[in-house]
């Protein structure tokens, strides 16, 4: 609109200007040749005023992206998708009431038979309180009734204390042999975990600065791949640039040396001005890429270096651990039953000694080993509750992926608490898919399914069955797919399933197919020429869709091969709207 307002202003001055030449002059040939020159102003503007108005036209209409009807084969497909179930799991239970201390396992991750999956730690229960109660109490009467006998049988008395005070302390030291042996490990796992932990960090940081020097010197024969990004290609797009640069120099130059003329100076020097250009934001491109990834590399390195002198500072405290000259657990287990047997063998021979001294004394022999007896069976109970109340470790039964982890660090357990599940990977999984019955009909069982996100590139699926849907009421159908290759339990996953391929007249773009009120259709691009040029426009035309793929739709439509379809728009569009095409 400034444009037609400047003319229209330049017009009226232009005129203004020869009327006042007119007056002045007063020729019939100075007046006729002003208002020719009136006139072809006038007729200058004009033309230009409606270029001007086509042009704001053209940009105010929505732009569309079209593409062409073709003909051809096209494979129907059914798109299906489903949870990947493992075909056989087993749960991790509790055998009692524990604490959660430690979880060494993550879900996803692949664990062998025996591998310790859970710490559990006992606490002290009222059972093991009372427990403890009356063992000290039977204990007391037994001694108690040891004391009732005849002085007669004081050294046979006197072995049995001293038998019972070499078990107490041989059962104390067992306890805490125990609690170090746990510790101990825990040190060695930790020492274990450190190392390795060091050696990655290790690596990590050699790859770092590797990468930085590599990046410094612009040379990344040395660098770590993935680190430098697309570092080398930006560097390898530089150099060309500045090769191209300097090959347009050199002829710019040759030209001004060989006296060539204006115009292939004029050329050349435009030539290498254009690559000029492009050299300086190549450069610029890969300095800043550059810049920024060094950035980056130099905060991890720093995050890594710290990372390791702290493993590092912590890795002699965990050298030559161990229990040192003290006796091991099974060795202090071992003298426990030793102490058991010595302190057996004194209260059989004082009961033996009581025995022969005197009929009475049997009486006295048969409460005495009945207490004993009963004292034995209590103790025997506590060590089994004591067990129970120390650490347990939960170890796997057999070897697969863990798909689900049911429990936190601290929670509280009890007697067959499901802790983990476990897929056997050995056993396969399997993927159910629901679908309605009309695509059913179509499939046929042993059919391999395209797996759509399919990441890893090793993920298979093949239809095994097809069954009636467990949905009551529901006519569709469930598919069952046999999956093999990398690929969890839980993993929501999309298939595509081909059905056949067919010849077909008609296939457009899905990105062209629309669904309205009255069925699906499609918007064509129909030209009508104009003075100005030609002028398109949005042309509904109705379709029966026939079969698809994942990109195609075959159709039955009164439309020909090579017709343009609209497949976007800049803004909505709608039937008889006027166009403008984008530019390929």
């Amino acid at each position: 609109m400034n444009d037609n307002t400047t003319i229209n202003n330049e017009i009226k001055d232009t005129s203004a200007k020869l009327l006042k030449e007119e007056k002045e002059e007063r020729s019939p040939a100075r007046k006729r040749e002003i208002i020719k020159t009136i006139l072809i102003i006038f007729l200058a503007g004009l033309l230009i005023l409606t270029f001007f108005s086509n042009t704001i036209m053209n940009k105010s209409l929505p732009e569309v992206t079209t593409d062409k009807v073709t003909s051809g084969k096209l494979t129907e497909r059914v798109r299906a998708s489903g949870m990947v179930r493992s075909n056989q799991s087993y749960q991790v239970l509790s055998d009692g009431n524990y604490t959660v201390d430690t979880i060494n396992i993550k879900k996803g991750q692949e664990v062998k038979k025996d591998d310790v999956l859970f710490v559990l730690k006992g606490s002290e229960s009222e059972d093991l309180s009372t427990l403890e109660d009356a063992v000290a109490d039977m204990e007391l009467e037994y001694e108690k009734a040891l004391l009732e006998l005849p002085n007669d049988f004081a050294e046979e008395k006197k072995n049995v204390r001293d038998a019972r005070l070499a078990l107490d302390q041989a059962i104390a030291k067992r306890d805490e042999a125990y609690q170090a042996q746990f510790t101990n490990a825990q040190e060695k796992a930790q020492l274990q975990s450190d190392k390795a932990a060091a050696n990655r960090l290790s690596s990590l940081k050699e790859k770092l600065t590797s990468t930085i020097n590599a990046i410094d010197s612009d040379d990344y024969t040395t660098a770590a791949p993935e680190f430098t990004g697309n570092l080398p290609a930006l560097l390898a797009r530089s150099k060309n640039a500045e090769d191209a640069y300097t090959s347009a120099y050199e002829i710019y130059s040759q030209a001004i040396e060989n006296g060539a003329d204006e115009s292939v100076v004029n050329s050349a020097l435009a030539d290498a001005n254009a690559k000029e250009a492009v050299r300086d934001r190549a450069v610029s491109d890969y300095d800043s890429a550059k810049s920024d990834i060094r950035y980056d590399l130099a905060i991890q390195l720093s995050d890594t270096e710290y990372e390791l002198d702290e493993i590092n500072s912590r890795l002699p405290d965990g050298e030559g651990m161990g229990m040192g000259e003290s006796m091991s657990y099974e060795e202090c287990v071992a003298d426990v039953q030793t102490k058991q047997n010595s302190l057996d063998d004194a209260v059989a021979a004082l009961a033996k000694a009581q025995s022969e001294a005197s009929v009475t004394s049997q009486q006295t022999n048969l409460e005495m080993t009945s207490k004993k007896s009963k004292l034995d069976a209590k103790k025997a109970e506590l060590d089994k509750l004591k067990k129970k109340s120390g650490d347990i470790e939960v170890k796997s039964k057999y070897s697969g992926v863990v798909s689900e982890i049911n429990v936190q660090p601290n929670d509280t357990t009890t007697p067959d608490y499901e802790l983990a599940t476990i897929d056997i990977v050995d056993q396969g999984f399997t993927i159910e898919a629901s679908v309605s019955s009309d695509k059913a009909k179509k499939l046929k069982k042993g059919v391999k399914a395209e797996v759509i996100n399919n990441w890893s590139g090793s993920t298979e699926a093949v239809l095994k069955e097809i069954k009636n849907s467990s949905t009551p009421g529901s006519s569709d159908k469930t598919l069952i797919f046999e999956v093999s290759g990398e690929v969890d339990s839980g993993t929501y996953v999309e298939l595509s399933v081909p059905i056949g391929s067919s010849n077909y007249d008609t296939i457009v773009p899905k990105s062209a197919v629309k669904e309205g009120n009255d069925g699906k259709y499609v918007l064509t691009v129909k030209s009508k020429s104009s003075p100005l040029g030609n002028r398109y426009y949005a042309e509904k035309i109705k379709i029966e869709e026939l079969a698809s793929d994942e990109t195609s739709v075959a159709v039955n439509a009164p439309i020909s091969q090579g017709t343009y379809l609209i497949t976007a728009a800049s803004k909505n569009v709608d039937p008889g709207d006027q166009v403008r095409m984008k530019e390929k």
